[in-house]
């Protein structure tokens, strides 16, 4: 990370601005330096804008009105998950790495992980595919929480339908 900022937004929400550097050896590579704006909402859900975007393709991006980043589906396994528990850290990573994907996609037409399902399951979660994936659910695999479940609060961010 190069810079960052940080302050307090409307209803009290959480707005940081971040600059990162790409990777060492992407950065020979010519992959852009990234400036984000983060948007940690009470109720915990994170929008992530990309700054000076405009000319740019996305292959992961919400439906309007909204076009924030679509890092992560709500109603998945909370072990593929970032949760504010996680710390800014994590959060900042996964922000850091969906961008790196997003410019490897441009420039090669293909997503260099498993790429996540879009719209609603017909039951439970999407499965996972990939061996890998399912090794880090298992090793990152989240305790009960305590807490009465919540509806998720992006639930009207995403498709009806892929």
């Amino acid at each position: 990370m190069e810079q960052a900022t940080g302050r307090t937004g409307p209803g009290g929400a959480a707005l940081l601005e971040l600059t990162l550097r790409p990777l060492p050896a992407l950065e020979r590579e010519s992959y852009p330096t990234e400036r984000v704006r983060i948007i940690i909402r009470p109720d915990r859900s994170v929008h992530t804008f990309p700054l000076d975007s405009a000319d740019r393709a996305f292959k992961h991006r919400n439906p309007p009105p909204v076009r924030d980043l679509c890092l992560q589906y709500p109603y998945d396994d909370a072990a593929l998950r970032w949760v504010p528990e996680d710390g800014l850290d994590p959060l900042v990573t996964l922000i850091h790495r969906h961008l790196l994907y997003e410019e490897a996609w441009r420039r090669t037409g293909i997503w260099p992980a498993e790429d996540a399902p879009h719209g609603q399951p017909t039951h439970g979660t999407h499965p996972l595919r990939m061996a890998e994936t399912q090794q880090e659910a298992r090793r990152w695999t989240r305790q009960p929480s305590a807490r009465p479940r919540r509806s998720p609060p992006l639930r009207r961010l995403w498709p009806s339908s892929s």
